[in-house]
């Protein structure tokens, strides 16, 4: 192919399109592209790993209330069970954590390879965690525990190298000011005074404990001005704090998908997956079942394996009781997937979403110049292959042992690995590195070929989508696409990738590996839809 050739008629292409109107939504968050700095976003997303805690006095009644199970998540048991804001407010004289070491919580996210703890500084039911001048209704005025939590938690995870993040409910079903408690309480609108009330707890937060990595926003139905306005004192409070995208409005920094989801299109913004240990519930739930601690720690490295995989940072929580104690199960499950990254964090920390498409063994995730195949499945023969994947590679081993050395091959259709020498699999996930030479090629199951004119047609249809996630509240959210690919692929192999973004300058570039760019601006492909093709024609 000549590659001077489609050049010149892509050039031409971005001169006809962009006299084109574009309905593609143009969503990406604003402070994505502009704050925080790209060294700090580039460290969020190399975490991959990271702690939750759901605790408050909702973690007394523990799911229970006047002898009542009280189905829905437990943290949520004032609305569930509808009490009272009187009768609820009384939880706190009975809030003493005596069992509470926030050593012990550090430690134990360093032993499960964690690299930053997020902790409910306030909930939906308006409890602070902390020593709040705007209420009563706090850890250190209300409760006999007289001791400031998000302190004690800020100091431990700087004794013990991890990053703090706060969580806090843009609604607040405590705070006379704010709206009517209601069956759609989770996505009210904010009043202006409880948007001032949420401005003036969100400044004591980034304010009065030090460094705060990530500020966990929640729920309620901002307006477009009440959620920048939050952003605007997060940056300037902290100008490398980041920000979820439950601010709403696309504000944040960065996308977060619905309780313990994992999208099933692919995203063009950094994104993380909050999880449960329980689907039923985030906060202690004295009647939980819990099974197998084995069986939880295979689920959650799975979990996590796959959200890395696609690109996205894993959010995983755990409840402590109302003493403050560690549930002894959730301790185990963390400890289990702590030892396996001991041996296999290479395959996660740092690592970036490798251009592959799904396989059917397992999963992978990339790294400077080397696949990592994190086989969770073991075909009966031994064998597995990547179609497409035309590297040369240098070396391939078992990442836990690499004496361990494994046989590959290269088909016609793209690699074959053996896997016989791995006698001894890992009941999780066993990790093979694949080390390659020069840059990665693969041709994908899409790939679009010139028809027997030689030109290519390109189509909405046969284009790969990458997607924003976000909306105005909770239940507005959905993925919207801001950027679309097609690969053009020769009959000898070469690869052209032709990327369309709506949020960029019109230009193009041809990189070395033959990969052929297009941005252009606001004006430019929503005719796929309408005519459903265009042709290019390399000749």
């Amino acid at each position: 192919m000549n590659i001077k050739s489609l050049s010149r008629t892509l050039i031409a292409t971005c001169v006809i399109l962009s006299a084109i109107s574009c309905n593609i939504n143009n969503s990406t968050p604003e402070h994505i592209e502009d704050n925080p700095t790209q060294n700090t976003m580039t460290n969020w997303e190399s975490q991959k790993f990271s702690m939750f805690i759901h605790w408050g006095v909702y973690s007394i009644p523990a799911g229970v209330w006047e002898g009542q199970k009280i189905n829905g998540y437990s943290e949520q048991i004032k609305g569930h069970a509808q009490i009272s804001t009187e009768d609820y407010r009384k939880l706190a004289n009975q809030f003493h954590p005596t069992k509470w070491n926030a050593d012990s919580v550090a430690i134990l996210a360093h032993k499960a390879g964690m690299k930053s703890i997020i902790i409910t500084a306030k909930h939906h039911d308006g409890f602070c965690m902390f020593d709040s001048k705007f209420t009563i209704f706090d850890i250190v005025d209300a409760s006999p525990y007289k001791k400031d939590i998000l302190k004690d938690l800020s100091e431990a995870c700087k004794r013990h190298n991890l990053k703090f993040g706060v969580y806090f409910s843009l609604i607040d079903w405590d705070y006379e000011g704010a709206m009517p408690f209601t069956s759609v309480r989770n996505s009210d609108s904010i009043p202006a005074l409880h948007h001032k009330y949420n401005l003036n707890q969100i400044e004591e937060l980034l304010t009065n404990y030090g460094e705060i990595s990530e500020i966990w926003f929640d729920m309620g139905s901002p307006t477009y001005n009440q959620s920048k306005e939050i952003a605007t004192l997060v940056k300037n409070l902290q100008p490398n704090c980041m920000i979820s995208g439950r601010i709403w409005n696309n504000q944040g920094d960065f996308v977060v998908m619905g309780d313990n989801l994992k999208p099933d299109f692919k995203l063009a913004v950094p994104w993380q997956t909050p999880a449960s240990m329980f689907n039923e519930t985030w906060s202690y739930r004295s009647w939980q079942e819990r099974r197998s601690v084995e069986e939880k720690t295979n689920e959650k490295i799975h979990d996590l394996l796959s959200v890395v995989s696609l690109g996205g940072n894993y959010l995983l929580n755990i409840g402590p009781q109302g003493d403050g104690a560690i549930v002894s199960f959730e301790q185990q499950v963390l400890e289990g997937i702590g030892n396996w990254l001991k041996v296999n964090g290479e395959a996660v920390y740092g690592t970036t979403v490798a251009p592959i498409d799904p396989q059917d063994w397992g999963l992978i995730t990339k790294q400077d110049k080397k696949l990592y195949l994190h086989v969770l499945q073991f075909p009966e023969n031994n064998k597995i292959s990547i179609e497409g994947f035309h590297s040369t590679i240098k070396k391939a081993y078992l990442l836990s042992d690499s004496s361990i050395s494994l046989n590959t091959s290269t088909k016609e259709i793209g690699f074959e690995l053996d896997l016989t020498n791995i006698t001894n699999r890992d009941k999780y996930a066993s990790v093979i590195v694949l080390e390659y030479e020069d840059e990665l090629l693969y041709t994908p199951k899409n790939a679009i070929y010139p028809n027997k004119e030689g030109a290519y047609i390109l189509t909405w249809d046969n284009a790969t989508k990458f997607h924003n996630f976000s909306g105005h509240d909770y239940y507005s959210t959905k993925p919207t696409v801001v950027k679309i690919e097609w690969y053009l692929c020769s009959h000898d192999k070469e690869i052209f990738k032709i990327n369309f973004s709506c949020d960029a300058i019109a230009a193009i570039k041809l990189s070395d590996n033959n990969k052929a760019s297009i941005r252009l601006t606001n004006k430019t492909v929503s005719f796929l839809q309408k005519i459903n093709k265009f042709i290019i024609n390399p000749k």
